[in-house]
């Protein structure tokens, strides 16, 4: 568990993994919602790319603010490797919305 405070239940990371845990449901609700009706939903598309690379950033950040010692480096190699995910998708989401909303 989490080092709390009674003074302030809500740490940072408790914080965090809310957030975490919404982006991720808005991306498998959103995609889920698109993929039903494609042909009526398609300007969504962008929206659900640009939520997973959110969803992915917000999965890179604690790797990346690792600590030192044994095995940060993998941790820090793999923070980037979600980064450079998140770029991608961050591509995805602009050229899907210069297709559609063109």
């Amino acid at each position: 568990m989490y080092n709390r405070t009674k003074k302030n239940p809500y740490t940072k990371q408790t914080i965090f993994d809310v957030l975490s845990v919404a982006a991720g449901l808005a991306v498998i609700g959103l995609g889920v919602f698109t993929l039903i009706k494609p042909e009526e939903n398609s300007y969504l598309f962008p929206v659900v790319f640009l939520l997973a690379a959110i969803f992915q950033c917000l999965a890179a950040v604690p790797r990346m603010m690792g600590g030192y010692g044994k095995g940060s480096g993998k941790k820090k190699a793999l923070g980037i490797g979600l980064f450079v995910v998140a770029g991608i998708m961050l591509l995805l989401a602009a050229v899907s919305a210069i297709c559609l909303w063109r």
